[in-house]
């Protein structure tokens, strides 16, 4: 999913659990697209490939590319324990809140949105729920982004 359609879902679900949502929109956009951080390195890697290797390459070349283990349960697990431990040592503040969530809620959009890698590190199958190919996540990615902003200005005015 792109990164819009994070923000604005991640702030639309966390507006019903943390009060005044409005001042944390900063952090919220930040903790909403963390994960896709490592996408960078995809990015770098896709400038230097030539046209006729782009062409070539298969749907699990480009999930190689833009998804790394940190994206996928065992990632996303590693995280939600630090913070559990931090929250069993006394943080208990917003912000460890608002991270927490936004990851757990980055995952589960990819998971429902995207090709993914759920057993990785153990197992490289790449998983799609609903949507197989390139036009239907295309098209499911402008619809949800698009859903999403006026679910994000209904519940921010």
């Amino acid at each position: 999913m792109n990164q819009l359609a994070h923000i604005f879902l991640t702030y639309v679900v966390l507006s019903f659990i943390i009060p005044n949502t409005q001042e944390y929109l900063i952090p919220i956009a930040l903790f909403a697209i963390i994960l896709d951080f490592d996408h960078i390195l995809g990015y770098v890697k896709i400038i230097f490939i030539s046209k006729k290797e782009k062409n070539k390459m298969k749907l699990g070349d480009y999930v190689n590319l833009f998804r790394t283990s940190i994206q996928e349960p065992i990632g996303i697990m590693t995280m939600e324990l630090i913070f559990l431990i931090l929250y069993v040592y006394g943080v208990r503040n917003t912000y460890l809140l608002i991270a927490s969530l936004s990851i757990l809620i980055h995952w589960i959009i990819d998971f429902l949105t995207v090709h993914t890698r759920p057993f990785d590190p153990l197992n490289k199958r790449i998983v799609s729920l609903f949507f197989h190919s390139k036009k239907q996540r295309v098209v499911s990615e402008i619809i949800i982004t698009i859903v999403s902003l006026v679910l994000f200005l209904i519940v921010y005015f």
